[in-house]
């Protein structure tokens, strides 16, 4: 017998109401049938939860475009344990200094190793981090870690993205694209 593979549903930087007046419909579908649903922050309005939760079991952390009274109820990282793997959550926005050291290069860029470090520092022990923040889809690997960066549902970054995570026996992610 095979070993069951968890699906999770990974999204970030939603911004509803700021950027779309709600989810769009396709995330909804294409959500539909995951296990769990990762939200890496900046939601902007709680009602997400509402409406992520009916789909699966929602966990979120704050972002730094939310308003208080989301940062009131959510953490700014979290791990969450899944079928024994830890999957770390964090926004990703850093201090402005630390930012501002790896911020203008690309996520292969030796300088985006020190946002690696931070957060795998931050999030210890975690064999995944989940972080969104820069609106741009990855999956890399990085000293044992897998990052993953769903990219953003809401625009004005490319075209609207979401990824799913599998665990099972191996882990993998895929970003795709929003129809």
């Amino acid at each position: 017998m095979e070993p069951r593979v968890h699906r999770i549903g990974v999204i970030a930087d939603t911004h509803v109401p700021s950027a779309l007046r709600c989810l769009p419909d396709p995330l909804a579908a294409a959500l539909a049938g995951v296990d769990r649903i990762v939200h890496a922050g900046d939601l902007v309005s709680l009602s997400i939860l509402d409406e992520l939760n009916a789909i699966a079991p929602t966990t979120a952390v704050v972002g730094n475009c939310d308003p208080p009274e989301v940062a009131r109820r959510l953490p700014a990282r979290t791990t969450v344990e899944i079928a024994g793997r830890r999957v770390g959550i964090q926004h990703g926005h850093q201090s402005h200094f630390l930012q501002n050291q790896y911020v203008a290069y690309g996520y292969g860029a030796p300088e985006f190793d020190l946002f690696y470090q931070a957060m795998a520092t931050q999030l210890p022990d975690a064999d995944v981090i989940v972080f969104g923040h820069f609106h741009a889809p990855m999956v890399r690997k990085w000293h044992g870690i897998l990052f993953v960066n769903p990219g953003s549902v809401a625009p004005p970054h490319a075209r609207p993205t979401f990824a799913v995570l599998e665990i099972g026996e191996r882990l993998i992610a895929r970003v795709n694209l929003l129809a």
